[in-house]
């Protein structure tokens, strides 16, 4: 039997602790749960939104109708292929997976969130993403409470995107990715390398563990806790550019970092970049501001709200435009 709790507070479901209300709050464990408030929503023709750990959220507003707050656990192996629930902690999974002896995954260390959440932003970092290791996944569809299978193809990843952005009516129950029993490792992103280095670690020799160890100590250094300091991580997606817009851009900035695919032949430029360029990191407006620590990062200070933060968000958005004529894409989901 699920619990419905009324008027109840999202605080401890976003980073950001803004205090937003939900009309209909439920936490399902399982995929019966989840059907159960699906029909008690539909039933009462209110909508439903779906949170997850709230790591990638800006509450803006009470949100009328149901919360549905996925907390499905599950982590199952067959052979170099895991099973996983859409609750399980992210992180977590990327540690239990690499003492099962099962790799791919260290990359991505330490980027926080549930594993229903990462296929949604197509998570990636250190030159690797959650889409490259993705066989398939279960979803709900919370319109009609039908439970479907989808392929990798059937999700359309891309940079930080995918299917279930434009299609909010899917709810990710669980995943399967498929890893390798075989220890190689990505090493090819500029500051691990150069970090591997540091650390007198021969890239090309570079164990899974040592990668994620690597991985795990830059992130610490260079993000701040959102324990501590609340924050979803980089406000902005990077920029991904033609060859057109990419060389207008340069000559701005002569010193502009860059990563060229090439695949399509398109260029990705680190936001922080330009924002540090224009002089925001570190800056204050009212109770929100840039972090001292990486560029790409808003943080909301005590006191806070939301209107303040996409105040700030927009005003750094307004100005880098103005500089370089391109646009700034913001990366977590405002509600």
């Amino acid at each position: 039997m699920i619990e419905i709790k009324q008027n109840h507070s999202l605080k401890e479901q976003n980073n950001f602790r803004f205090d937003h209300k939900a009309e209909f709050f439920c936490e399902v464990h399982s995929v019966e749960e989840s059907h159960e408030f699906i029909d008690y929503c539909l039933n009462k023709n209110i909508p439903i939104k779906l949170l997850g750990d709230g790591t990638n959220i800006v509450l803006t507003r009470d949100i009328e109708g149901g919360v549905l707050k996925v907390s499905i656990p599950g982590r199952n192996i067959n052979r170099n292929e895991v099973n996983l629930g859409a609750g399980e902690n992210w992180n977590e999974v990327v540690l239990w997976s690499l003492e099962n002896q099962l790799f791919g995954l260290e990359n991505l260390s330490l980027i926080p969130g549930s594993v229903g959440a990462a296929p949604v932003q197509n998570i990636g970092a250190y030159g690797e993403e959650i889409s490259s290791k993705l066989v398939s996944l279960e979803a709900l569809n919370i319109k009609t409470n039908e439970l479907i299978l989808m392929t990798n193809k059937e999700c359309k990843f891309s940079y930080r995107e995918s299917i279930f952005k434009k299609k909010d009516d899917l709810m990710i129950t669980s995943i399967k990715l498929k890893l390798s029993k075989e220890p190689k490792v990505n090493t090819s992103y500029k500051s691990l390398k150069n970090y591997l280095i540091k650390d007198d670690i021969n890239p090309n020799r570079a164990t899974p563990y040592q990668v994620c160890r690597a991985v795990t100590s830059i992130r610490n250094q260079i993000l701040p806790d959102f324990k501590v300091e609340p924050n979803v991580g980089s406000f902005f997606k990077n920029l991904i550019l033609d060859e057109m817009t990419f060389n207008k851009l340069k000559k701005k900035n002569v010193d502009l970092p860059h990563f060229k695919n090439p695949k399509d032949l398109t260029y990705k430029v680190p936001v922080a970049f330009l924002i540090e360029n224009a002089g925001w990191k570190g800056k204050k407006q009212g109770n929100v501001r840039v972090s001292e620590k990486h560029a790409l990062v808003l943080i909301a200070d005590k006191g806070s709200n939301s209107e303040q933060l996409i105040k700030l968000s927009s005003v750094i958005a307004k100005d880098i435009y103005e500089k370089t004529q391109v646009e700034l894409e913001v990366e977590p989901k405002i509600f």
